[in-house]
């Protein structure tokens, strides 16, 4: 099955959350608030050291949170972040190889504001429906960081 993905909220703006929602028939979307990603950036930063590929690497796993056990082959994300599709890939690929799970294709195209996905997400960006997941730092920490000490008791 195939999926179109759409963000609203960037990452990088720790003041506002951040919805990624995908639409194929039925919608489907998480959100991560302002605190949360504070929170993130706070232990990114200690234990990546921040690096410049911080806000790929958290769009991917706010997209792999929201696909992953969901019955889908193909994946068109929206050119959120122009010149970045092979690094949000590479994110993702990692992912899913990690999780011993089957990666679907993945695509970048534009996705218009009359397109469900973007109605999915700017609807629970601007609280007129609620998310299905609510992500917390943790749950990115946790992709990206399972095997280091000490980042579970300052997020």
């Amino acid at each position: 099955m195939k999926c179109y993905i759409d963000q609203s909220g960037k990452v990088e703006n720790t003041s506002k959350l951040t919805v990624v929602a995908y639409a194929n028939g039925k919608m489907r979307s998480l959100k991560i608030s302002a605190v949360e990603k504070r929170k993130l950036l706070v232990v990114m930063k200690r234990l990546d050291g921040l690096s410049a590929t911080y806000v790929y690497k958290v769009f991917a796993a706010l997209i792999f949170l929201l696909i992953k056990g969901q019955r889908i082959s193909e994946v068109v994300v929206d050119k959120e972040y122009p010149g970045h599709e092979g690094t949000i890939k590479n994110v993702l690929k990692n992912l899913f190889e990690k999780g011993n799970l089957v990666f679907p294709e993945i695509s970048f195209s534009e996705i218009t504001k009359k397109s469900p996905a973007h109605k999915a997400a700017i609807n629970v960006y601007r609280g007129k429906s609620k998310p299905d997941l609510i992500v917390k730092a943790e749950n990115i920490l946790g992709l990206f960081f399972a095997k280091k000490k000490g980042w579970r008791s300052h997020s």
